[in-house]
């Protein structure tokens, strides 16, 4: 039968429950008459209820409500509990909504959902249907499409909603009837409303109003997204995008497989903020993400897969939301990726705005948190790479990861024990940052003890053996060590650390990093903290070599003897010759030797090597360093025989091919390193020695009588002069432009000094006029000489020698030749030539031809009784030159010339004969008003040689 709510209107009880269950109503409404003519009606009811009224008002709140045998039992925030009598006789029924979204009848779980997305989830089920994971057993109605049950006041069965809209109505009763004997208390509680029907002394139904419902959810921005105009998280999604399987490896490598198909991300909480602040939210309230395509906004293409709900709080007004993401659900265009909050108090769903999620993926690395400092890279352990299914955990199997001589990861002390699970962590190479910090959750340690690793001795020995292990611990194993735990002292043996991830929402385990620790057993306590400091000992003083004083034979650098090094090594340390290499130098007193020095770009160049206690090492020759040389011994007993010589000869290499150094030269640096077992307890013990080798590319002595530092102008030069052959040219052997040493010129001795080893001459590039020609290279002496005439006083040319040294290196020098012209022109005699005169008026220049050598004696000159030109017995016993050509010329560029060439009249003449030098001057006309001054040009050529320009003036007066 229909039953009356006790209300003023149908409508407005109507109003309040659908208006409750309706998930599209958000926005805020004034209900103050509602609720007053509510209270009203509350008022006229008997005592219980209205101090069940009167506590609501109070601020206290319904924790729960069951079913007794003659009504219902409700608990309040109070601690108290107060029940409500049956009308009539029958058995009650208390209808609530769990965390899970679905309804529950008398505290049993039904199969109807109560909201239109799925609740908190519960314990994992048998598998059916897509839809709600809860209580074991009880199989999930689809949620997928937004189905849900709304109890109907006037049926008293539940109707079908979708999306806020009525669907269908259904036969599932929610209030009891007599027929069923349920006539007593039906109790729906669905978000802060109470609906109660069948209480004794009423005949309607009774709705209380529990709080202030909610209106509506806003983010709470701090960032906006850079991609789309929508706020952002304000801390970021990151992701893993892989994991490993111990079954999942390559055939033929064994090496793992990266698996994808997994969801982990880090947990991001995000704020909302309620409207109104005091809104009823309480432990029931169920909040679920939805997400849709920016370009699309149809309610079906909802998608409640993006983000998930991992917790959440109510406080204050504000929503505090944590949340996980699924990387398979992001779109390949990350703009898409929008989602919006949808909070169900009870049946009312309200959604938030919208918020742009992003997520990337990043790098999970098993690391030292003992050394790794955030905001650096990682400090890992020996990553293992491989599946141990696919391949047996044997000790050549460990091998490829932690080799024998690798350092240990950490040391105890040998009647101590270490606990490993302090010092790892999973931390990311590209955040700088623990994923713990960044969020990531479910993280967990699984320690295992492999069964060998063996030395290198001959009984092989295995260094498992004198450890066990329990939960990460691992101490000395005295079972094995019966007789005293001294054996353990050290032995490296190595632990297996795997590392776990759950997926979200999920509490399976996925590896997703393992590496192997390896332990160094110590005889004292490893100190805390940071490394002991390395002991530095400078072997000798910094060297300065010049490299063309080196030799073949070797140069000693540095020469250490026992004493030396036992003073150092047990002075230092305070241990002796006993135990020494107890705590150095590893299972093998092994220890570095390198040779080093810099590149001509900063870059280092390094050749090394190792060797072994009480054995003889000589360090190999290497083209990368060449030209050191050294021997070491350093004994494991009583160092008697210990001894470090360093050596260099010409062979090695200078600043020409490394890099300078404060105008040193190259540097070379000279280490031996014995690395200390324990950092902590022993720093490094290094022996250094620096030294320098320099070379200025010294260039050979010049013959100081021919060289200048600067003659006529131009410096670094020598000075030639010409030479008689057969007849003087201009030429010089190129020998004598150095030295002699010991009677032997340059070509003699050069690869007896400064290292040395071959010799190249050639001219500049550029150079003409010369033999022999500027492409020849020359190794043996040979002349240089001019292979045209002099015209000027003297000419420069520029030489250049090439010195390759026994290290292979090359200097490049090169020096000035000056060939000096070895005729000049004399003070010449003018003429004189009437210029006004009728008919051709003559005068004479060759009289006037003057040539002299540099010395002022006369070369060429005229003879009035041969009435010619003719040489001095200078030119011809000394310099033994031949008649030189001459022909004459006027001087064109002077302005007299100028102007009475371009002004004289028709039938004039102004010449002077090429081959006699005879001046004419013949005036048609003219009235010369003053006298004009020319110059005729005497060019006198000795072939090969010299070419000289007399320059003789002729005046033409206007009067005799």
């Amino acid at each position: 039968m229909n039953k009356k709510r006790k209300f003023i209107s149908i409508a407005l009880a109507s109003a309040l429950f659908l208006g409750i269950a309706s998930p599209t109503f958000v926005a805020c409404k004034d209900y103050d008459d509602d609720i007053n003519n509510l209270q009203r009606q509350i008022d006229e009811i008997n005592v219980t209820i209205k101090e069940l009224q009167e506590l609501i008002d109070a601020g206290y709140f319904i924790k729960s409500i069951t079913n007794t045998d003659n009504g219902i039992s409700i608990l309040m925030s109070n601690g108290k509990t107060y029940t409500l009598t049956n009308g009539q006789d029958g058995k009650s029924v208390v209808w609530t909504i769990g965390q899970d979204g679905y309804w529950y009848q008398d505290g049993v779980k039904t199969q109807y959902k109560a909201v239109g997305v799925d609740g908190k989830q519960g314990a994992k089920g048998d598998k059916g249907d897509k839809g709600d994971k809860g209580d074991k057993g009880d199989k999930g109605d689809d949620g997928k499409d937004g189905k849900y049950y709304v109890p109907n006041q006037e049926t008293g069965c539940f109707d079908i909603y979708q999306d806020g809209k009525f669907v269908s109505s259904t036969d599932i009763k929610w209030r009891g009837t007599e027929e069923e004997g349920k006539a007593g208390i039906s109790a729906v509680l669905s978000g802060n409303t109470l609906t109660l029907s069948g209480v004794k002394g009423e005949t309607d139904t009774v709705v209380i109003y529990i709080g202030k419902q909610l209106g509506s959810v806003a983010f709470v921005p701090e960032v906006m997204s850079s991609v789309v105009s929508y706020p952002t998280t304000t801390d970021e999604f990151y992701h893993l995008a892989t994991y490993l399987n111990e079954s999942k490896y390559n055939a033929s490598t064994k090496v793992f497989v990266p698996q994808t198909n997994w969801k982990k991300s880090n947990i991001v909480n995000m704020l909302y903020r309620l409207n109104p602040e005091d809104a009823y939210v309480d432990d029931l309230t169920i909040v679920s993400f939805l997400n849709r395509s920016v370009s699309t906004r149809a309610a079906a293409n909802d998608k409640f897969d993006l983000l998930s709900v991992e917790d959440n709080k109510f406080e204050n007004g504000i929503a505090s939301i944590n949340a996980t993401v699924d990387p398979s659900a992001l779109s390949t265009d990350s703009k898409n990726d929008i989602v919006a909050l949808q909070v169900w108090v009870g049946q009312n769903a309200v959604t938030s705005d919208y918020v742009h999620i992003a997520s990337s993926a990043i790098d999970v690395i098993l690391a030292d948190t003992v050394k790794t400092v955030v905001g650096t890279g990682a400090v890992e352990f020996y990553a293992r790479t491989k599946s141990i299914k696919g391949a047996a955990e044997n000790d050549a199997f460990i091998k490829q990861y932690v080799a024998l001589d690798a350092p240990a990861n950490f040391a105890f002390k040998y009647d101590e024990s270490i606990d490993l699970k302090e010092k790892v962590g999973l931390y990311s190479n590209d955040k700088l940052e623990y994923l713990a910090k960044l969020g990531f959750v479910g993280m967990s340690y699984e320690f295992s003890l492999p069964t060998e690793y063996n030395a290198t001795d001959q009984q092989k020995t295995n260094q498992q053996w004198f450890v066990e292990m329990t939960d990460g611990v691992v101490k000395a194993n005295a079972k094995n060590l019966v007789n005293g735990l001294t054996p353990a002292i050290g032995r490296t043996p190595v632990v297996r650390v795997d590392a776990y991830l759950t997926a979200n929402g999920s509490d399976n385990k996925y590896l997703v990093a393992s590496s192997y620790i390896k332990l160094s057993i110590e005889r004292t306590t490893p100190q805390p903290g940071v490394d002991k400091p390395d002991y530095v000992v400078n072997m000798g003083k910094v060297k300065e070599y010049e490299y063309h004083t080196l030799a073949g034979a070797q140069t000693t650098v540095v020469n250490m003897p026992y004493t030396d090094i036992n003073n150092y090594l047990y002075g230092l340390t305070g241990l002796n010759a006993q135990n020494f290499w107890n705590y150095y130098g590893g299972n093998d007193d092994t220890y570095s030797v390198k040779i080093s020095t810099i590149g001509k770009t900063g870059q280092p160049v390094v050749v090394s090597g190792f060797a072994k206690a009480n054995a003889l090492y000589r360090f190999p020759d290497d083209a990368s360093i060449p030209g050191v040389f050294f021997s070491i011994m350093l004994n494991n007993e009583a160092q008697t025989s210990s001894n470090v010589e360093f050596l260099i000869n010409n062979l090695i290499k200078t600043e020409n091919t490394f890099k300078d150094i404060d105008g040193k030269g190259a540097k070379y640096t000279f280490e031996i390193v014995i690395p200390s077992d324990n950092k902590k307890v022993y720093g490094d013990f290094k022996l250094v020695q620096e030294f320098y080798v320099r070379e200025d590319c010294k260039n050979f002595t010049y013959n100081p009588l021919y060289y200048y530092d600067n003659f006529a102008g131009t410096s670094n030069c020598i000075v030639v002069k010409g030479q008689l052959n057969r007849s003087w040219e201009m030429s010089s052997v190129v020998s004598e432009h150095f030295e002699m040493i010991n009677g032997k010129n340059i070509f003699g001795y050069f690869n007896t000094i400064n290292n040395v080893k071959s010799l190249e001459f050639q001219w500049k590039s550029g150079v003409t006029g010369v033999t022999p020609g500027a492409n020849e290279v020359k190794t043996d002496d040979f002349t240089v000489a001019l292979s045209h005439a002099m015209t000027q006083g003297t000419e420069v040319k520029n030489m250049t020698y090439k010195t390759v040294l026994v290290n292979g290196e090359q200097c490049d020098f090169n020096y000035n030749i000056v060939f000096v012209n070895p005729f000049k022109a004399g003070s010449a005699k003018g003429i004189s030539v009437y210029g006004n005169g009728i008919g051709e008026n003559i005068g004479q220049t060759m009289p006037q031809v003057l040539v002299m050598d540099n010395d002022n004696d006369v070369i060429y000159s005229y003879d009035a009784t041969a009435g010619s030109l003719v040489l001095s017995d200078k030119a011809t016993d000394d310099y033994k030159v031949a008649v030189p050509t001459v022909t004459y010329t006027f001087d064109k560029t002077g302005a007299d010339y100028k102007e009475l060439i371009n002004n004289m009249s028709q039938g004039s003449i102004l010449n002077v004969d090429a081959a006699t030098g005879e001046f004419t001057w013949k005036n048609e006309g003219a009235q010369l008003k003053r006298d004009y001054n020319l110059t005729v040009i005497a060019k006198v050529t000795f072939a090969n040689l010299s070419e000289v320009q007399c320059r003789i003036p002729v005046v033409l007066t206007a009067t005799k």
